[in-house]
């Protein structure tokens, strides 16, 4: 049996994490959007927005990776 992680093992919760996160930012979009927003509230609404992002652009990153890495065996 080999020491090595199994990379397979939280799969399943990272794609939740990115699918709830990627739902987060389209709400938080929305929200910037279409509700009125008090100026005080811009930079949370900013901040919030890279946070989603840097999620789901970690967990589509990361597929990119793995699939090129299986396609180079």
């Amino acid at each position: 049996m080999s020491d090595h992680p199994d990379p397979e093992r939280y799969w399943r919760h990272r794609r939740r994490l990115a699918y709830t996160a990627m739902g987060a930012l389209l709400f938080t979009l929305a929200c910037a959007l279409f509700a009125p927003v008090r100026e005080a509230a811009i930079p949370l609404i900013e901040s919030l927005a890279w946070a989603f992002a840097v999620i789901v652009i970690g967990y589509y990153g990361n597929n990119a990776i793995e699939a090129f890495s299986r396609g180079k065996k």
